[in-house]
């Protein structure tokens, strides 16, 4: 059987966010219109109650709780899946994020072009989000460009995730094969910040492109 081109991984902890936030962002996954995908959900621990009912939903996932909570924001999790997936490039997806219905199409349209170009894949593909609540704060002592979550909520902020570094790029920006994924040895560093840690480095040693399609949105 023919390996799923994308591998999307989804730490989760009940509590941490609402059911219904959790159920909004399988949704979205499940109104995808490109199909060629499986979603591998790791719950941090055992459960105190049932996860939220996905039969529903018609895309292929697995769903595992770990023996013990390693409370690490999900970077253990997410390491796990890097070494579990079968997909061909893996999207990082928290379970609060919203993936739009047109950008596994544009991820591999990007792919497929770059191919007929240069005769062979790039490890990475940087793609915009929306990161709602949020604005960017220039600190003038750090020389340093810091996020932060505005009191209403309602502000918005497109990052482009470029150039890929700490505060300039989330999460799920970041699409990358997995054999480059594994050749590294996963997801490393277990820090808070660690995407952007890990992010600036994969970037660093490895051949990346931008998507300039909005693939989502960071809630």
């Amino acid at each position: 059987m023919k390996n799923p081109k994308f591998s999307i991984i989804v730490p989760h902890y009940d509590g941490v966010i609402s059911d219904e936030m959790f159920i909004e962002g399988m949704k979205s996954l499940d109104e995808s219109t490109f199909r060629d995908f499986e979603v591998l959900i790791y719950h941090d621990g055992p459960v105190s109650r049932p996860i939220p009912d996905l039969s529903e939903f018609s895309f292929t996932y697995k769903y595992r709780e770990t023996k013990t909570r390693y409370n690490d924001w999900g970077h253990s999790l997410r390491d796990l899946g890097i070494k579990e997936a079968s997909g061909d490039y893996i999207i990082h997806f928290n379970p609060d994020n919203l993936l739009y219905p047109d950008a596994m199409f544009n991820i591999h349209k990007s792919i497929v072009r770059l191919n007929e170009l240069f005769g062979g894949y790039v490890d990475i593909i940087i793609c915009p989000i929306i990161m709602q609540g949020m604005v960017r704060v220039n600190s003038k002592e750090a020389l340093k460009v810091s996020l932060h979550r505005t009191y209403d909520n309602r502000d918005t902020l497109v990052m482009d995730g470029y150039p890929p570094m700490p505060l300039n790029i989330d999460c799920m920006q970041l699409v990358g094969k997995r054999s480059m994924w594994l050749s590294q040895g996963g997801w490393y560093n277990k820090e808070e910040t660690s995407d952007g840690l890990i992010y600036q480095d994969l970037c660093n040693k490895h051949s990346y492109t931008t998507c300039g399609n909005l693939i989502g949105e960071h809630r």
